[in-house]
């Protein structure tokens, strides 16, 4: 359970108002109540916390009442009604309820303040209500006047930005903002709820990373007559998401530093591109020379994104070479990647999962021919010197697959020049938004332009993509020539 500082604690278990003022954390369990609260409701303090909202409400409104609660305050940080709710005794009374949502990036708190109907009547604006609200709130709650300046200034804004009330009322808030004339002009032309980021300037001179959310005021006719702002400090947050970024970018480094160089020889010549998504993915492509006359090619594409497809990728780099040139065979090839995986993640254990495709293939520059197999993978292209186009579409399901199925391999025999081109489902994201139209476009684009060396191939490929270099998914693009 999510707890209130005891400093903030205190102050609301200490107040003393008419209405009743009850804090939840964001599971809707009661962190904090005043002596109205307790007043009101006929529980002791005791009995309130630590339990569910839900234990003030009647069990016939909760389905249909509690819900469009929560959903306004969800949606709009704001609900205020009627309610029925329980005492001690079981009776049911009628109250006036106000919810008000205090959202930080870290905890989320909301204060729910409610009274006898007639009070509300009697006195429908609270000044004891509101001065309790900056009181408790764990992150700065800041009322505003219609031209942005500062209305009132609690200990959590005191706290934040160092400047005390009698020092702020009357000021522009935006003052405090890094770059306040482009927030100033944000606001003038934007009356609806507005949350976002910003770099404020304490009055120590030092600064700190805010997010922030303004909610406005209206009138009965819908007039803006001021706002509700809500800051709250996410310098450490935003560190960590500096450190993980830092790190993350690290691992794309690791991850395309082991990709292999292509090969470039008079019988054989390749290239590949790769283009990281802003995710860690699980995209590799490696290339061996196993003897004078072959070459082993091989692609994969781990399902999903994340270490750990990351992790996955990098352990079968690991075992790549001295499978391809021990092995050769495409068929077992393809059984024994899967026994390995199979033995470092016998049945899921600890809930890890593992799937990937592949294509592997042995080019026999003396047979002049070429075996594969296809796991799982999208068909790769085979392109004759006559423009003849071959699917590479043979082989068995993706690897991990809870199906067990054999894998077979293909061979195809040629005589003149051929192009090889291979690739991950990434390009297709990219390609179109239609993944037949995708398949049909690198059909023809393969047909078309594979007079061109391999480099400048893959580079028209990657021209007709909507966004390539930010694509949703990894890249990988091999394209292979055989003289």
């Amino acid at each position: 359970m999510v707890k209130l500082d005891s400093q903030v604690k205190g102050k609301t278990c200490g107040h003393h108002t008419s209405e009743g003022i009850v804090i939840t954390d964001r599971n809707k369990i009661i962190v904090a109540v005043n002596d109205g609260a307790v007043t009101l409701t006929g529980y002791s303090k005791e009995q309130l916390i630590g339990q569910s909202f839900q234990i003030l409400l009647s069990d016939e409104h909760y389905v249909e009442k509690y819900e469009l609660i929560w959903k306004s305050v969800l949606e709009n940080g704001y609900w205020e009604g009627e309610i029925e709710h329980l005492i001690d005794n079981d009776r049911k009374l009628v109250r006036m309820l106000t919810v008000y949502s205090l959202t930080g990036t870290a905890d989320e708190f909301y204060v729910w303040r409610f009274s006898d109907v007639e009070t509300i009547i009697r006195s429908p604006k609270s000044e004891q209500m509101l001065q309790a609200i900056y009181e408790t709130a764990p992150i700065a709650v800041i009322p505003l006047c219609k031209n942005m300046t500062v209305m009132d200034w609690g200990n959590a804004a005191e706290t934040l930005f160092g400047w005390k009330r009698e020092e702020v009322i009357g000021r522009q808030f935006f003052s405090f903002f890094h770059d306040h004339p482009q927030c100033i002009a944000m606001f003038s032309h934007q009356l609806k709820n507005s949350t976002g980021e910003r770099t404020v300037r304490r009055k120590d001179g030092t600064f700190v990373d805010v997010a922030y959310s303004a909610i406005p005021v209206t009138d009965s006719d819908g007039n803006v007559m001021g706002y509700m702002m809500m800051v709250t400090d996410i310098t450490k947050q935003k560190q960590k998401e500096a450190e993980y970024k830092k790190q993350l970018e690290l691992a794309k480094k690791i991850q395309q530093s082991v990709l292999t160089p292509p090969i470039q020889n008079d019988a054989v010549t390749m290239d590949a591109i790769y283009i990281s998504s802003d995710d860690l993915s699980g995209d590799l492509y490696a290339c061996y020379q196993i003897d004078y006359d072959r070459y082993g090619v091989i692609i994969i594409d781990v399902m999903g994104h994340g270490i750990s497809s990351s992790l996955v990728s990098m352990l079968l780099r690991s075992l790549l070479r001295g499978l391809i040139v021990r092995v050769i065979d495409p068929v077992y090839v393809a059984i024994e990647l899967e026994k390995h995986v199979q033995n470092l993640f016998p049945n899921d254990a600890n809930g890890i999962r593992y799937l990937f495709s592949m294509i592997y293939l042995v080019i026999d520059t003396k047979k002049k021919q070429i075996e594969y197999t296809n796991a799982g993978h999208p068909a790769g292209l085979l392109v004759t010197e006559d423009g003849e186009i071959i699917e590479l579409d043979k082989g068995g399901l993706a690897i991990g697959s809870p199906f067990s199925v054999p894998f077979e391999k293909e061979v195809i025999h040629y005589q003149k020049r051929t192009r090889l081109f291979l690739y991950t489902d990434g390009i297709l994201d990219e390609m179109d938004s239609s993944i037949l139209q995708s398949m049909n476009k690198i059909r023809n684009y393969t047909k078309m332009y594979s007079h061109l060396p391999d480099k400048q191939f893959l580079h028209m490929l990657i021209d007709h993509s909507r966004s390539p270099m930010n694509p949703s998914d990894d890249i990988c693009l091999l394209s292979i020539t055989i003289q």
